[in-house]
């Protein structure tokens, strides 16, 4: 039987990029009708810190384009390294879930992928681990195969995102919830804009999570933040987490690890002075003024980022 593929998102290389996620993956058709939802869980070798990944899925939720409720599947024990698939029990099966949400119990689960199928054949998608892992949730090492890289022969294998209502050894969250097409026909798009994070968010019950995960535009943002810039050499003020924050919101920001987050588009990009790379940053106070460093025909050129009214600097020094 030939092996087909879809897109989806996955770690190459330290950053995150477009894998072909098995479609032997998705799960197939099943009673109740709707739309079908497999979650793989990942397996731990003997001898590692963390001994079982297996854990309890309360629920699977059905949100549609709307962010309407359409209806949720029971959930269930899924063993280490074991996959399960959901049927959400929708009143019309067809209608696509452009949401899906998941909540777990008291038992704590690493999950390394969950896949879903529209019951009306359109493009389903693939939440990988590795999301979680990119967007600052509890992950673990994965060694369950998913696809292949595009463009080469090498296993894509995902970590694991830890999910757990009763936050053991430090889990933060206890549901999540992804847009579909998102990690599905819209992929390329995601990655692209550096939106991984934009379209999962996380919550802290078990139960079903109400608002909708959408990247903010500077169409939400005052003039008064856009036009601000801070700067911070406070160690635990850092650029990355506030970019990969699904809540975070405010004016653009250069942290204490080198990075500036253009929030307007939640782009993470390093300054010269950390990262000496094509499309780095450098800051001009005097200018107030943020240069991105290109090079066009051998040459480097320095070009306008972005360019602001104030600059805050948040420093421990008196």
């Amino acid at each position: 039987m030939s092996v087909g593929f879809i897109d989806a998102v996955g770690l190459l290389s330290g950053g995150l990029g477009i894998v072909d996620f098995f479609k032997g993956l998705l799960p197939e058709d099943q009673a109740p009708q709707g739309t079908t939802v497999n979650i793989k869980v990942g397996i731990s070798r003997i001898g590692d810190d963390v001994n079982n990944l297996g854990g309890k899925i309360s629920a699977v939720y059905g949100f549609n384009t709307f962010n309407e409720f359409i209806g949720q599947a029971d959930g269930q024990k899924v063993a280490e390294g074991d996959s399960v698939t959901f049927t959400i029990d929708q009143s019309s099966p067809g209608e696509q879930a452009s949401f899906v949400g998941i909540s777990n119990a008291a038992d704590a689960t690493c999950i390394s992928w969950i896949a879903v199928g529209q019951r009306d054949n359109t493009p389903g998608g693939a939440w990988t681990g590795d999301i979680g892992a990119e967007c600052l949730q509890r992950w673990h090492v994965g060694n369950q195969k998913a696809g292949k890289f595009k463009d080469s022969n090498v296993d894509y294998i995902p970590r694991c995102t830890w999910v757990d209502s009763d936050y053991t050894d430090g889990t933060v969250s206890a549901a999540l919830k992804f847009r579909t097409s998102a990690y599905g026909e819209n992929v390329q798009d995601t990655v692209g804009n550096n939106d991984h994070c934009a379209f999962t968010i996380f919550g802290k019950d078990d139960g079903p999570i109400a608002g909708q995960p959408a990247k903010r535009s500077d169409l939400d943002r005052p003039d008064w933040i856009i036009n601000r810039l801070i700067t911070s050499d406070i160690p635990s003020q850092l650029a990355r987490e506030l970019c990969y924050s699904n809540t975070s919101w405010g004016p653009d920001f250069i942290g204490a690890d080198g990075y500036f987050c253009d929030m307007s588009k939640k782009e993470l990009m390093p300054l010269c002075s950390t990262e000496d790379v094509n499309g780095c940053i450098e800051y001009d106070a005097t200018e107030k003024t943020i240069l991105k460093r290109s090079t066009i025909a051998r040459r480097e050129v320095k070009s306008v980022h972005k360019s602001y009214e104030t600059i805050t600097h948040n420093s421990n020094s008196t």
